[in-house]
């Protein structure tokens, strides 16, 4: 009698356990698609952040392209500027110095 028992305890106890695998192996699916769902969110977020960034980066890019147009046209002047008045400078400094000559 004791021996049925003791079967019939063992089949218990294994039939319980295979349960207690089964729900385990569901609790760890389900903990594994919630983390699976928490970093595919994370990784549009980060591409989210990626995208802002290129975003601020190419407007830098075109604004600084814009601001190097525009000094170099205004060093472009000035040399310009620098020239002419060079140039004035030699013809009235030779104006003055080739009476003398005479």
């Amino acid at each position: 009698v004791v021996s049925t028992q003791s079967t019939g305890s063992s089949g218990i106890n294994a039939e319980y356990g295979g349960m207690r695998k089964a729900l385990q192996a569901e609790q760890g699916k389900t903990d594994m698609q919630k983390k699976i769902e928490e970093l595919e969110e994370e990784k549009k977020d980060l591409e989210r952040q990626v995208n802002e960034l290129k975003s601020k980066c190419d407007a830098i890019e075109k604004r600084e392209a814009e601001r190097r147009v525009v000094e170099e046209k205004k060093h472009a002047e000035e040399i310009q500027f620098l020239k002419r008045t060079n140039q004035q400078l030699k013809t009235q400094l030779e104006g003055i110095i080739q009476p003398s000559k005479k």
